[in-house]
């Protein structure tokens, strides 16, 4: 390959990376609007109180088996047929912000007009927030090279470099939560200073998601690190 081509290829190469930063890091500030916004109702459907229920719990699911069901084991080996495993990140990481984006703008608020917390409980749950929020930042840089949103692959790819294999965490919030980030989603959903009926249906959904999740999760952690991740377990 001359020398312009190397260039397009990089240009292209990075310009995608960039892009799927961008859409990844782009649907959390989303989401993180949604959960502060007291009625966040971008598109109205006209839907009853229960219709509308209904229609955020329906939301709520499509967003839990795409998140969960595309990082099982057997879906990725499925996915191999159509999607090269140096993309499967990025193409999860489209997916789950097309998905959480399509949940945010369609989510339709129910029942009389919500309630906000005031005065000082409502700071002591900004300072959750924010506490949670650092603890994100702590347990990313306890896992080094944390992969974000799975432009890792495409990188080293590009730069003709081997993939490092996934290392065991085991320190920083590891050393005591199994699953820090998952645990801080529940804190910052909890944390919103928002209630009303949809939100609290969020919620309750959202966690029992997450604790489920949890488990599925261990089975592949078992089956990448074997008696290490038992050990970890206990």
């Amino acid at each position: 390959m001359n020398r312009v081509g190397r260039l397009c290829k990089a240009a292209i190469v990075y310009a995608f990376v960039a892009v799927t930063t961008l859409v990844g890091f782009g649907s959390l500030i989303i989401f993180g609007r949604f959960l502060s916004e007291p009625n966040p109702n971008v598109i109205g459907l006209g839907l009853n109180p229960a219709a509308g229920l209904a229609w955020d719990a329906l939301l709520c699911l499509i967003f839990f088996v795409q998140h969960s069901g595309m990082v099982r084991r057997s879906f990725r080996r499925w996915s191999e047929r159509w999607i090269p495993p140096y993309l499967f990140g990025a193409v999860y990481t489209f997916a789950s912000a097309s998905v959480l984006v399509l949940l945010c703008v369609l989510w339709q608020p129910t029942g009389s007009p919500p309630r906000v917390v005031e005065g000082v409980f409502r700071e002591v749950l900004r300072v959750v927030s924010l506490f949670a929020i650092l603890a994100f930042v702590w347990a990313i840089m306890s896992l080094g090279g944390f992969d974000v949103f799975g432009t890792g692959p495409i990188l080293a790819r590009f730069r003709q470099r081997d993939m490092v294999s996934p290392q065991l965490a085991v320190k920083g919030p590891y050393r005591w939560v199994r699953h820090p980030f998952y645990f801080l989603v529940i804190v910052l959903l909890w944390a919103s200073p928002v209630v009303s009926t949809d939100r609290l249906l969020m919620n309750v959904l959202f966690t029992i998601w997450i604790i489920l999740g949890a488990r599925w999760e261990e089975r592949d952690l078992i089956a990448t690190f074997g008696d290490a991740y038992r050990r970890h377990q206990r």
